[in-house]
């Protein structure tokens, strides 16, 4: 009971420690809200910098234009002054006698101004033609308001007021007499810096600025040069909403100027700093100051800005700040309530309850059906245990009691199986946990020894399945070789006879015998896929693939069977469908023959559509026919397999009944499903859903030779007709339906009846159920189209309108061009197989393609051959006495021979053709081969082989 006791307390310490973490956490926040305005402050601080430095900028232009401006003046005047001959100039001609010589001004007592005014007339009265042309640029550009001119030795002016016109104040400034004479009286050493000083004016934030220049004529002053602008302090700052205080001082650090009133007033300062350049704070961090010095001036700017009023732009973010870290607080005050309220309070009621839980407990570990103890990990010792585990672990022997200790001590697993003495199988699985602050593990012990005898009961069932399942597989495999075999030397030799001429009636003969023959091939194929597929042998063979063509192509292999039985083939692909996605095609046209067939077969008027579209992100294809329907009683063991139904439920056709079966099992391989609708008398509807993996969709180029075309459409099909007005929009004609409309001369019509159109018109398309093949024109203009080719409408109106329709029009699908057999008696192709009527069969139809053919008996006779003479292609069974195909392909592979092996096999199991590859084969080809099959296949080896001659002939 100390351990519970513990535990309140405890969890009275956890409360306590759970409102210093609050009060931590609030703590935290309210720091943070404080580094955040404190940055705020420092990002204050810089920019405020930024903008001092800103406004020192244009204050230094202002004075470097000036001194700018005071050199040009300056160096007219030296020309003037030191010409050798006084004469006109270029401007003395143009304004002559439009200015007035200035007069002289003395500024010391008793001057002769009459003897400078003499000598230096000619350069004064140049000044005075420059000044007087140059006056709207230097007044406007620089802001001059008047040009001093003062005679080095008599201290006589000449003042150039260059706004005398616009009431300006033409009072001489005192500091200016001040300044000339403290400049005469000064050294000589300290005559060549120019003069620069403020005098204020009525304003306190305007006034003048002068300048004072000397002029030297052969190292002699001759002449001091002065001039006279406005300066504002308001120009020498940026716009700014901050009420910036600035100052203008002297060299003697003086406020000359100053811009501080108003809401300025803040900003004043009372001291300023020492340094010629600063930035920092004054006077206790109550103002914030920049001080620069002016060049080329003497003369130092100072910018300031009042703390309070930084500070004043603040006041929102302090008073959020305050408002947060108050709600902060609010809301972990109540958080911490309703915590300790639902937390901490239950965890102390519960203590005492666990108090009377653990007697509770110990009685249930007591009277428990199995084995239950608790050790300690540390040392394996048994803390509780009811009498059913001590009795199991009294069964232990030493050994195992400490194999077991060392398992829960290295928690190597969960569970361990010993063996006790009275040979019972015991399991103990245990957990770690935690138990009077001891790491203890929890073990249940169960007597397992039923179970055991059954698994191994189980387990011979299992071997003896697996040795059944692989007995099934080889009869599967024998049964393969030994039906097809015999059926390849019927088939193929039915496929040569069909070659040649026959006698009239046997034609018939052959042909029900190759019926025959072709029917016995599919049950024993229905057969074997159907096992195939029981037995998990058959596989999915995924890769890319279009679905348009799928459809294409199963459209044009039934289309003879449809038309032949006077119905008509509707075939309807979405343009949504995608161009091409993942998976079987090979096994998805199995599933849509199939279907198809037996939608033909069932079917004895009216038509059959297939609808291709996308939807839910699943590829439908949708089989529909007008057939005699299937009873609903009958469909729910449609997709039973060996299950055959008629139209009256009654078996009527030859068959195994596999196909549907075959059908629905393909389609769950392929993650799809497979449904159907059906009423007697009406017809079938079956529904293929394939997931749409790795769709590619291309989107729909409109043609500028289709582009606004107007099609004339007279369907009496609803689906054909709603089927090609959207496939006509989406490649942008203009589909109508015509109801005795006038047809234009470049429209086309489009009809399903041999009723043809009244007036002009571009073609007549016209959709023909008896029509096999591609589009084809029998008469100019006039173009039979079959429906199970509605996809292609677009590419033959864009035939038509590029005018390359004629009379005997080429096929708008790609057909196979036929292999002349001359083409291939440059081959030679050994063929290797021991049963002589299929070894002779495969050389008939070989010579029949053009091959040049050689035989061999088995694999050793077809090495002895090799050795004698050379061929290009092997066609070799892979089941041979002596030697077989594999040994003879991999005895060739370790010769360095490289030309092509094909394997031939009877063996229709999927695991045969990979067996192939994996010796060292090219290709493999299951019996029974018909030259269609062969013809392809050879051809593309042949084309390599024909490739590695022509290299071998340039090399040598």
């Amino acid at each position: 009971m100390k351990y519970f006791s513990s535990f309140r307390t405890t969890v009275k310490i956890s409360r306590y420690l759970f409102r210093t973490l609050a009060l931590l956490l609030w703590a935290l926040g309210a720091l943070l809200s404080t580094f955040y305005i404190i940055s705020l402050l420092h990002q204050r601080e810089s920019d405020l910098r930024q903008e001092y430095n800103t406004s020192f900028a244009q204050a230094q232009s202002y004075f470097t234009r000036s001194a700018d401006m005071m050199r040009e003046i300056k160096y007219v005047a030296e020309n003037r002054l030191n010409t050798s001959l006084p004469g006109p100039d270029m401007m003395t001609g143009l304004l002559a006698g439009k200015v007035s010589r200035p007069e002289y001004t003395p500024l010391s007592p008793n001057p002769d101004c009459g003897r400078v005014e003499t000598e230096y007339r000619h350069s004064v009265d140049s000044l005075s033609y420059f000044l007087s042309y140059w006056k709207d640029s230097f007044t406007e550009t620089y802001d001059l308001n008047r040009v001093f001119y003062i005679s080095g030795e008599s201290l006589c002016m000449a003042n150039f007021n260059l706004r005398a016109d616009n009431g300006v104040d033409n009072t001489l400034p005192k500091s200016l007499q001040q300044q000339v004479v403290k400049y005469r009286n000064a050294r000589q050493n300290d005559r060549e810096d120019d003069i620069y000083w403020v005098a204020p004016g009525q304003r306190g934030d305007r006034g003048y600025l002068y300048m004072l220049t000397p002029i030297y004529a052969a190292n002699k002053l001759e002449a001091l040069l002065g001039i006279e602008l406005n300066i504002r302090l308001e120009d020498f700052i940026t716009n700014s909403t901050l009420p910036i205080g600035i100052t203008l001082l002297d060299q003697n650090n003086a406020p000359m100027m100053s811009l501080s009133g108003g809401v300025r007033r803040a900003s004043e300062l009372s001291s300023y700093p020492e340094a010629a350049g600063f930035y920092g704070y004054t006077e206790g961090y109550k103002n914030l100051v920049m001080k620069r010095s002016l060049a080329p001036t003497s003369l130092s700017i100072v910018y300031s800005l009042s703390l309070s009023t930084i500070i004043e732009n603040f006041k929102a973010v302090f008073i959020n700040a305050l408002l947060l870290n108050v709600l902060s607080a609010l809301l972990l005050f109540i958080l911490t309530w309703l915590f300790e309220r639902k937390m901490f309070a239950p965890a102390e009621k519960n203590a005492l309850q666990l108090e009377e839980n653990e007697q509770f407990n110990r009685k249930i570990v007591a009277s428990a059906p199995v084995g239950i103890c608790i050790l300690r990990i540390s040392d394996g010792a048994n803390l509780i245990s009811n009498e059913l585990a001590h009795n199991y672990l009294s069964l232990l022997t030493f050994e195992d009691r400490e194999r077991i200790i060392h398992i829960i001590c290295g928690q190597q697993v969960n569970f361990v199986d010993v063996m006790t003495s009275n040979n019972n199988n015991l399991q103990i699985s245990f957990v770690h946990s935690r138990y009077l602050n001891e790491n203890v593990a929890i073990c249940v012990l169960v007597d397992i020894s039923a179970r055991v005898r059954m698994e191994e009961s189980l387990q011979e069932m299992a071997t003896a399945a697996e040795q059944a399942s692989q007995a099934k597989s080889m009869f599967l495999a024998t049964v393969s070789h030994e039906l097809r075999t015999p059926l390849y030397g019927i088939i193929g030799n039915l496929d040569l006879l069909k070659t040649q001429d026959l006698p009239e009636g046997v034609d018939r003969l052959v042909m029900a015998m190759n019926n025959s023959s072709a029917l016995l091939l599919n049950i024993i194929s229905d057969i074997l896929d159907f096992s195939k597929i029981e037995s998990e042998q058959l596989k999915i063979e995924p890769r890319s693939y279009s679905p348009r063509e799928v459809v294409s192509h199963i459209a044009g292999n039934y289309l003879s069977l449809v038309v032949k039985k006077r119905l008509g083939l509707y075939c309807f692909v979405d343009p949504g469908v995608p161009n091409s996605m993942r998976g079987d095609p090979v096994r998805l046209q199995q599933v849509l023959s199939n279907i198809l067939n037996n939608a033909i077969k069932f079917t004895h008027s009216g038509c059959i559509s297939i609808y291709v579209f996308c939807h839910d992100g699943y590829l439908q294809l949708c089989i529909r026919d007008t057939g005699v329907g299937i009873q609903q009683r009958e469909l729910i063991k449609l997709f039973d397999p060996f299950v055959q139904l008629g139209s009256d439920g009654h078996q009527q056709f030859q068959g195994t009944g596999l196909g549907l079966a075959i059908c629905e099992k393909l389609v769950n391989l392929m993650d799809g499903d497979i449904a159907v609708e059906s009423e007697s008398g009406l017809g079938s509807q079956f529904t293929i859903r394939l997931p749409l993996y790795e769709a590619s969709r291309s989107y729909t180029v409109l043609n500028s030779d289709l582009y606004g075309r107007v099609c004339w459409l007279a369907l009496r099909n609803t689906a054909l007709e709603h089927y090609l007005t959207r496939l006509l929009k989406e490649n942008g004609l203009m589909a109508k339906r015509h109801t005795d409309q006038v047809i234009g001369g470049d429209e086309v019509f489009i009809s399903d009846d041999d009723i043809p159109p009244g007036g002009c018109y571009r073609a007549w398309i016209r959709f023909c159920i008896a029509h096999i093949g591609p589009a084809l024109e029998i008469n100019p203009g006039h173009w039979l189209l079959s429906p199970a080719f509605t996809e292609e409408l677009p590419l033959l109106l864009l035939k038509i309108y590029r005018g390359e329709s004629t009379a005997s029009s080429a096929p708008l699908l790609p057909q196979p061009s036929p292999t002349a057999n001359g083409e291939n008696n440059d081959i030679r192709i050994l063929v290797v197989d021991d049963h002589p009527i299929n070894r002779r069969l495969l050389a008939d139809q070989l010579g029949s393609l053009g091959y040049q053919v050689m035989t061999a008996n088995d694999g050793v006779d077809a090495l002895s051959f090799l050795n004698k003479q050379s061929v290009d292609i092997i066609l070799s069974d892979v089941n041979m006495p002596k030697m077989d195909g594999y040994e003879l392909t991999r005895r060739l592979r370790q010769q360095g021979r490289v030309l092509p092996v094909i394997g031939v096999t009877a063996n229709a199991l999927a695991e045969e053709k990979q067996r192939c590859l994996d010796a060292g084969m090219d290709s493999c080809l299951s019996k029974p081969v018909t030259v269609s099959v062969l013809q392809p296949a050879l051809a593309l080896f042949s084309r390599r082989a024909r490739e590695q001659r022509g290299e071998l002939e340039e090399h040598s």
